[in-house]
């Protein structure tokens, strides 16, 4: 019934049931889990918490989504770490229910091998097969999972045959060595996880689909903010400080759909990708040729991209790779790679600071994930955000961003769907001017005009003038008012 799926001999004995396995759970335990949105066990954490009598547990996963409402409303878990995509878990982070550590994913490695979140008792992990000699074919994501089969005490097994065993070959599986690759697809590791078998406590065979992922769809700011970092994409090309097929990091969502759009529409072809998650845009265009190479550490699909993808899982190989986490967001990889990074803003203020997680300052989104891994690195830093939110009664260009995830220094662009602020060896001052003039609503750019003026006539010759009596004012106003507007 599974021998191609389970097929070393020395585990064998160790194949149980999910509630089997689930006893191994006790309260207080620190467990990592597989999962970078995609790619999480499925059954396992389900029986944990079904019983109601496991509590107080540390849940460590690059980045978590369908299993984590399920954990979030058992109340089973007290911390988690790194990135989600939950409503419920968020609602429990932002009510002090569960205390949440917002890392930079290309950090998270190296800290659970340095011991930031102490021992890990067990790794609950998922997979596509175990071969004859114990190696363990990942599913569609990598994440962080290497590292928390090395470090775990014990190991949890999913070998999920909704993912199709003609997977194996599609991973490039190592430790970051910070040396560059070569190439999008050059291969320096295995094709498979390696653990030590004698820590594999309980393997758990599963045919469970993932959970239906789905996209904002492009609408119209959208794709006049995807014409806007066209246009200066197109600029730079014609300016040669970048090549015609350059490496590409996006991230998933409307704008990015609408810029891949873009791109192919404008006659782009052989274009890379260097990126975080492969969604099932960048999956067209790599089936156009848009896209011909590309490296990522998971494939966050949807039900319709996934059926794209294994029905044509052989060609896909030919031109995807995947990658650990530490190695999709090392940043040797990405300066290597000479990256075009663009990347989503919550808020931005007019001296370039970026807010991408907590809403006015104080509501946890999801976290910041990756974006600060290639902002920071890469050749070309984009943040991308439309220039107002709730039918325009939040600007997303404010005085002062209400808290900061990538600072001044690491952003070299701003779009939003009325331009772009080329911030490049600019002074604040300089910077100010370019993106109320550019990147805000025609709503407020007199107000964030008065704002300054009354800043430099407050703080005189200084580097960045600001009115700390007004700085946050916007942000206070919206809290009281439910709009920013001042009429």
């Amino acid at each position: 019934m599974y021998s191609e799926r389970m097929m070393c001999p020395a585990l064998e004995k160790r194949i149980m049931s999910a509630a089997e396995a689930a006893s191994f759970i006790s309260s207080g335990m620190t467990l990592g889990m597989s999962g970078f949105s995609t790619g999480a066990p499925k059954a396992i954490p389900l029986e944990i918490v079904k019983p109601g009598n496991v509590r107080d547990l540390t849940v460590i996963q690059g980045a978590g989504l369908g299993l984590l409402d399920e954990l979030a409303l058992s109340g089973a878990v007290s911390r988690y770490c790194a990135f989600q995509w939950s409503r419920n878990m968020r609602s429990a982070i932002n009510a002090g229910k569960v205390a949440f550590s917002d890392i930079h994913l290309g950090q998270l490695a190296d800290k659970i091998r340095g011991g930031t979140f102490g021992k890990i008792d067990y790794a609950i992990i998922e997979c596509a097969r175990i071969n004859e000699d114990g190696g363990i074919v990942p599913s569609i994501s990598l994440g962080v999972s290497n590292v928390l089969l090395e470090c775990a005490d014990k190991v949890l097994l999913e070998i999920n045959k909704a993912v199709p065993a003609e997977i194996e070959g599609m991973h490039d599986v190592y430790k970051n060595d910070l040396r560059p690759l070569d190439g999008v697809l050059e291969r320096k590791g295995e094709p498979v996880f390696r653990c030590d078998l004698n820590k594999i406590a309980g393997i758990v065979i599963t045919d469970e689909e993932e959970p239906k992922l789905s996209f904002r769809d492009t609408n119209e700011v959208y794709q006049d903010i995807a014409k806007q970092v066209l246009s200066l994409l197109d600029s730079e090309i014609r300016e040669k400080r970048l090549p015609q097929e350059f490496t590409l990091q996006a991230g998933v969502g409307g704008v990015a759909n609408a810029v891949l759009q873009g791109l192919s529409e404008g006659g782009y072809k052989g274009l890379n990708m260097f990126t975080e998650v492969l969604a099932d845009g960048a999956l067209g265009f790599i089936g156009s040729g848009v896209i011909s190479e590309a490296s990522t550490t998971a494939l966050d699909l949807s039900p319709k991209g996934l059926k794209t993808f294994f029905g044509n899982i052989d060609f896909y190989k030919e031109h995807i790779v995947l990658r650990p986490l530490e190695v999709s967001n090392g940043v040797s990889q990405i300066t290597a790679m000479g990256l075009v990074a663009m990347n989503t803003a919550l808020e931005a203020d007019i001296y370039g600071n970026i807010n991408s997680t907590n809403a006015i300052g104080m509501k946890m989104l999801n976290g910041i994930g990756g974006s600060n891994d290639f902002c920071r690195s890469a050749k070309l830093s984009i943040f991308i955000t439309p220039s107002t939110a709730k039918n325009g009664a939040i600007s997303s260009i404010v005085p002062m961003v209400s808290h900061v995830d990538s600072t001044e220094h690491d952003v070299d662009i701003i779009a939003t769907e009325y331009g772009y602020a080329d911030l490049r060896g600019k002074s604040p001052k300089e910077r100010a001017a370019e993106i109320i003039e550019n990147c805000a609503h025609p709503y407020y750019r007199q107000p964030l005009r008065d704002y300054y003026s009354g800043a430099v006539a407050l703080c005189g010759p200084c580097q960045t003038p600001h009115d700390l009596s007004k700085a946050l004012s916007w942000h206070q106003r919206f809290i009281e008012t439910g709009s920013m507007k001042q009429d």
